[in-house]
């Protein structure tokens, strides 16, 4: 018998890849504006599924699986699709596009490693997908990339090579990264994932669409002092 109760955070993950897939349309049609949304949308409905299935009680092998499939859309192709169409607007169609497939390459081994491979830690093992693409838009953002691509076209490319190693290098890597995820709230036991909301608040503060600037060394920073 169908039971809502057991379903219900499956619908939410249905809803995240939906999102993700609305989003990749949006940007193939010019609106990086929706797209955006559709994005957000898809992190919300990232975080409400896993929240919903621990609140029920009603987690499966299914639902995680279905979890990480919705991410390859919403985190994976996403933002791989986001990279090429932004990159080839001063970069070649070719570097452009081998760019971005290296990255969704990526970012589709670590979520088939994180889905296969339960890992202990409190901390996630690699960059998690949804990081990788809010530093991918948020970069995109700033006007130091737009600036570095029409007067420094050459260091522009520089700067997409290295930060598409970066993210794809960290991503299929054993190399920590913070987890924002808590399961009780005290400074001690959560001082990184504080320091990093704190960054992207006084970050956003300061800086607007710039926080990108604070926020991903804060984070990287973060990732190294975590203890093994």
């Amino acid at each position: 018998m169908f039971s809502l109760r057991a379903h219900a955070a499956n619908f939410i993950t249905l809803l995240n890849a939906l999102f993700g897939f609305l989003g990749c349309i949006a940007m193939i049609q010019d609106r990086f504006d929706l797209a955006l949304i559709a994005l957000v949308a898809a992190a919300i409905a990232d975080f409400l599924d896993g929240f919903v299935a621990r609140i029920l009680k009603v987690e499966s092998v299914f639902g995680n699986f279905m979890d990480s499939m919705a991410d390859v859309i919403s985190f994976g192709l996403f933002p791989s699709l986001w990279w090429y169409f932004t990159l080839s607007e001063s970069l070649s169609v070719l570097w452009a596009s081998g760019l971005a497939s290296l990255l969704f390459a990526c970012a589709l081994l670590r979520l088939v490693r994180f889905s296969v491979y339960e890992s202990k830690s409190i901390h996630f093992e690699g960059l998690p997908t949804p990081a990788m693409a809010l530093f991918v838009v948020l970069i995109t953002q700033t006007e130091l990339f737009d600036q570095m691509a029409y007067f420094t076209p050459v260091w522009f490319e520089r700067a997409a090579v290295v930060l598409t190693l970066l993210f794809s290098g960290w991503m299929v890597s054993k190399f920590p990264a913070v987890s924002l995820k808590f399961k009780d709230y005290t400074f001690k036991k959560n001082a990184l994932r504080y320091l990093v909301i704190v960054s992207a608040i006084v970050g956003f503060i300061l800086l607007r669409e710039e926080l990108v600037l604070v926020l991903l060394p804060t984070y990287a920073v973060s990732s190294l002092l975590i203890k093994r």
